[in-house]
């Protein structure tokens, strides 16, 4: 039965690749769509192939999956002399990964077909392929481990809605999850869903995530968002960042902005090609502002900056007095709490954080954390901004909060090492 949906997944997959395409030509995203005819080749690894293999592949969707597993690609390149192959989904992942040494080859990741990703494996010859976090592609898997090719999953992120809906697939799932030759997940409470999915127990960990290994306590580019301060003169200032931010939570933000004149608001969008429909939005609330890629023409006394740049949030975050983490108030499940909590910032968010639930549950037990929504973003941010006191002790515990959370890469390498042996 598991072998017949496969088929079937792979008989429809042009035509959900159409319907997909089509949706975002209709969004406020269509933007991303501009390289969609040059990604092709590569998609279907019809492209001439830029090495001849064997590798080490490691798949992460995106940017910051990218960047967490920097540390791992360094000890395995160094371990077993083979070069790094990591594929993403995303364009913009793509290109951060082919700044980053550790990464032999950034590849798109080939649309998850049989025969695109069996004519993959022909072409680069993967001895392991790791898959970091959610991305549990039936094709990928089903294909390598077929191949004999060792996978498995680190950093696994499975939420209770996904793995319901993997129960509805069992017969699928089948196939894939006891194949795995091992899973790193984030938490006990992850690990006890793989194993409800079929996952042998001996074969199942439960590490933390490694995203925080790679937190620091000195961003890069700190001296860039300093820069941009002293252009807005803003260094006497109390500014709110918002990271990671979505529609709805910055309509929250700019009606907060309105009421706290005497603050200044740094609003990062998750999505950067939603620029110009947030310009639009700020236009009619009549509120002074700018833009990063446009900070030259900054008008005088401007209360917010919308960060329409890549790779400055951490910066950002450390310039500020206190952060607000999205994808939290709307229910896209949180962002990353502890990337704002490492720079011993008090950490604002919503109550959608099941992305992260062990993470936001610590923040707001040891008080490093504050939930917010609608009714009181505007009267929590006061309330802080106004005794220094008890800033300083969120911000401290936020601090201790996040160096709790480290330590997963290096036991997630103990375990690949072992498998490889």
């Amino acid at each position: 039965m598991g072998i017949i949906i496969l088929i079937l997944l792979n008989i429809i997959c042009p035509v959900v690749a159409i319907i997909i395409v089509l949706c975002f030509l209709i969004s406020s995203r269509r933007g991303v769509l501009k390289t969609l005819f040059t990604e092709l080749n590569e998609r279907f690894v019809i492209k001439k192939r830029p090495f001849r293999g064997p590798c080490i592949w490691l798949h992460a969707a995106s940017v910051g999956e990218i960047k967490s597993v920097t540390g791992i690609a360094q000890e395995l390149k160094h371990h077993y002399k083979l070069p790094i192959l990591v594929t993403t989904l995303t364009k913009s992942g793509q290109k951060a990964a082919q700044k980053i040494e550790a990464f032999d080859y950034a590849l798109l990741a080939p649309v998850d077909f049989y025969f695109s990703v069996k004519r993959f494996l022909k072409f680069y010859r993967p001895q392991m392929l790791i898959i970091v976090e959610a991305d549990l592609w039936p094709n990928m898997i089903y294909t390598a481990t077929r191949a004999g090719v060792k996978t498995g999953i680190i950093n696994g992120r499975l939420s209770k809605r996904s793995a319901a809906r993997y129960k509805f697939l069992k017969p699928l799932v089948n196939l894939l999850i006891p194949n795995l030759s091992f899973i790193c997940a984030q938490s006990e409470v992850i690990k006890r869903r793989y194993i409800s999915l079929g996952a042998p127990k001996t074969k199942v960990f439960a590490f933390g995530n490694i995203k925080y290994d790679s937190l620091t306590e000195m961003p890069s580019r700190l001296k860039e968002a300093e820069d941009i301060i002293k252009k807005l003169s803003w260094q006497k200032e109390k500014i709110v960042v918002c990271g990671s931010t979505h529609p709805l939570e910055e309509e929250i933000i700019f009606t907060s902005a309105r009421a706290l004149k005497n603050v200044k608001f740094i609003v990062a969008p998750r999505h950067l090609e939603r620029a110009k429909q947030i310009k639009e939005n700020l236009t009619k609330t009549k509120l002074k502002f700018s833009f990063l890629s446009e900070l030259d023409k900054a008008p005088k006394n401007s209360q917010i900056l919308v960060a329409d740049t890549m790779g400055l949030l951490g910066a950002l975050y450390k310039v500020g007095t206190l952060t607000f983490v999205g994808g939290s108030i709307v229910k896209k499940g949180g962002h990353n709490f502890l990337e704002a909590a490492i720079l011993k910032k008090p950490v604002f968010f919503g109550k959608y954080y099941y992305n992260a639930p062990e993470v936001a549950a610590q923040l707001l037990k040891s008080s490093g954390g504050v939930l917010v929504g609608k009714t009181n973003f505007s009267t929590e941010i006061s309330k802080y901004l106004n005794d220094e006191l008890l800033l300083n002790k969120t911000a401290q515990a936020a601090l201790e909060t996040a160096q709790s959370f480290k330590g997963a890469t290096k036991k997630s390498l103990e375990v690949i090492e072992y498998e490889q042996k």
